[in-house]
């Protein structure tokens, strides 16, 4: 395969049952675990049932429920914990057994292990530690891993040690709200990123 589906001009395989991959139809469908197709089923109904009427953080407790699930566990930026508690709240709302760790557990100093402050100055600026969070919310039995506005590398680290599913709740962007397609639908951005397409101004 090409792998080059952005640049695909019909996308034809979303409606019109074309496969330009070469893939086995049959050894694709075999391909996923009787877990997986779970998911895909739940997932599946959350997007059949709500398309655009109900919010990414209502589509996670729906899908949660869909899939049995009764304890989730959120890993989240210390910066969001305003925004954390309001979703701890809802989900709990929600029927659910909920947990958190924040990206600060531990208070390792990142001159410990050599990285970068934002502050300099400060004696003591705590590393994140997306392992950790992982770990302890495994230690809980989550059954749905949430991950909330981890920076980029740490959800990387938090994703690959979690021993069950993950989804993403918040992607962060600090400068745009934690919205990180507004770089893309701004004119502006795309002309300071230099990605403005043919006959944009």
């Amino acid at each position: 395969m090409k792998c080059d589906c952005a640049n695909c001009p019909t996308h034809a395989c979303y409606t019109k049952g074309i496969n330009c991959t070469g893939a086995d139809l049959e050894d694709v469908k075999a391909r996923y675990t009787e877990e997986e197709r779970k998911i895909m089923e739940a997932a599946a109904y959350v997007e059949g049932t709500f398309y655009s009427n109900i919010t990414r953080l209502e589509e996670t407790a729906e899908f949660a429920k869909a899939m049995g699930y009764k304890t989730l566990g959120m890993a989240f930026c210390i910066g969001l914990n305003s925004e954390a508690k309001t979703i701890a709240r809802y989900y709990t709302k929600q029927g659910f057994t909920f947990y958190s760790v924040c990206c600060k557990n531990c208070s390792v100093p990142k001159k410990d292990l050599g990285l970068k402050q934002v502050k300099p100055e400060l004696d003591h600026e705590a590393m994140c530690n997306p392992k950790m969070q992982a770990e302890f919310l495994a230690e809980k039995g989550v059954e749905l891993y949430i991950s909330c506005g981890l920076c980029v590398g740490h959800d990387t680290i938090f994703n690959k040690n979690c021993p069950g599913p993950v989804t993403t709740l918040v992607a962060k962007d600090r400068v745009l709200a934690h919205n990180p397609l507004g770089a893309v639908y701004s004119r502006y951005w795309k002309r300071k990123l230099g990605i403005l397409g043919d006959g944009e101004v």
